[in-house]
């Protein structure tokens, strides 16, 4: 087997084999120019100006691997109802377990198991999802307001007011 691959956009391989239980190391990402650029295309958002993370990564007697820490980062997104570009801060808390037993059934309660192969993590994923999870999904402009579109009647439609409305109109065969 082979080193996990990351995505392209931010490729981090840690080797995991030189880490001695229970002390962690203290690792510094910092994505360049061009990785940000990649990331800002992948998540579909006008631009990623930073990405960084401050990691501690622990292996424990079982070999499993724990890596835990800060993301951070400033994005530029598209505003949900004037598409002017609004720029935001990022900044989330990352978690996330590594093993050797992928195989082996986990708690329903635990977060899924990444990979270690030929003692290679892949940080650069992870990364790049949990930034992902950490963006506001609904951006808005200062000031921007939501103007509904005035087309439609005032009053209730769709099926079931047509059935109220049967059901309130009298009766023309005498009963």
């Amino acid at each position: 087997m082979s080193a996990p691959e990351g995505n392209g956009e931010l490729k981090r391989p840690f080797d995991v084999s030189r880490l001695e239980p229970n002390y962690p190391e203290v690792l510094r990402v910092e994505a360049t120019p061009e990785e940000c650029a990649a990331i800002a295309e992948r998540l579909g958002i006008l631009s990623v100006g930073a990405v960084a993370a401050e990691l501690q990564i622990l292996t424990d007697g079982s070999g499993d691997v724990t890596v835990y820490g800060t993301l951070t980062g400033e994005v530029e997104q598209a505003c949900v109802v004037t598409l002017e570009p609004v720029s935001e801060a990022v900044e989330t808390r990352v978690a996330q377990r590594f093993s050797r037993r992928i195989g082996e059934e986990e708690g329903e309660e635990e977060d899924p198991l990444e990979p270690i192969v030929d003692d290679q993590i892949e940080l650069g994923e992870i990364l790049v999802q949990n930034f992902a999870l950490a963006l506001n999904p609904y951006p808005r402009a200062p000031g921007a307001t939501f103007e509904p579109v005035g087309d439609e009647e005032p009053g209730a439609s769709g099926p079931f007011a047509a059935l109220a409305q049967l059901r309130d109109t009298p009766d023309k065969s005498g009963e």
